[in-house]
């Protein structure tokens, strides 16, 4: 095996992901693996889920292993380990502005710390990089707490972990409402959708970003603060 950088997507079947989030099906693009596919990595791509075949070629699928959620992400790692490869990336399928440039980011800043991390917007992390003689870093973890970010950084200490820019996971409606005003390429699609459900109006989405400005600037002090 000549190269020994491997992305391990942690993910479950986008018809479960879904469901469990409560969100429609047409919002499939947000939380789509293929994503991955859309730029070269250069790093080998596994797949680990409690599904089939992803069916895309250049991505080597897993049958995840183990009761819950800890125990699967470590048996993902320890595999990915046994297969010699020596950095690994982790990452799910919940940030939609995740790209192929912070995983090569990640994998740069790896060269010289022990630990990167991406946080996710409510204290979890969407990126994990690492090497694999440090996968002992996982194990422990109090995962989907909010508190991700702030219990591996602990591990080595601020001065071995680096630390990407926050981005936004998506794990309910609300996050799918917050991430149409982030200004991202997948807002219009976001816009588009939301104003198919809920029937919002064209000019409620016309420059979100300048808009929520205008509302915030427009609104009086909280009572408190008279």
């Amino acid at each position: 095996m000549l190269n020994r950088k491997a992305v391990l997507i942690f993910a479950d079947p986008i018809g479960l992901d879904l469901a469990r989030r409560r969100l429609p099906r047409f919002l499939r693009p947000l939380l789509s693996i293929r994503r991955f596919r859309a730029s070269p990595i250069a790093a080998d791509l596994h797949l680990f889920t409690s599904g089939k075949s992803s069916g895309l070629p250049g991505i080597q699928c897993h049958e995840q292993r183990g009761a819950t959620f800890a125990e699967r992400l470590e048996a993902a790692t320890e595999k990915i380990a046994s297969l010699g490869y020596d950095e690994i990336v982790l990452v799910g399928s919940d940030c939609p502005s995740l790209t192929a440039d912070d995983i090569a980011a990640a994998l740069v800043e790896l060269t010289s710390r022990r630990l990167v991390l991406g946080p996710d917007h409510r204290g979890g992390c969407y990126l994990i990089a690492l090497r694999a003689h440090d996968r002992q870093l996982l194990h422990g973890v109090r995962w989907n707490r909010g508190c991700d970010y702030v219990q591996l950084t602990s591990r080595v200490g601020a001065h071995e972990a680096a630390a990407l820019p926050v981005k936004q996971d998506v794990d309910n409606w609300a996050d799918v409402r917050l991430l149409a005003r982030t200004g991202h390429y997948l807002a219009l699609f976001v816009v588009v959708a939301l104003a198919r459900v809920t029937q919002w109006s064209h000019e409620f989405f016309v420059d979100l970003p300048a808009q929520a400005q205008r509302v915030r600037g427009q609104m009086p002090p909280p009572a408190l603060a008279v």
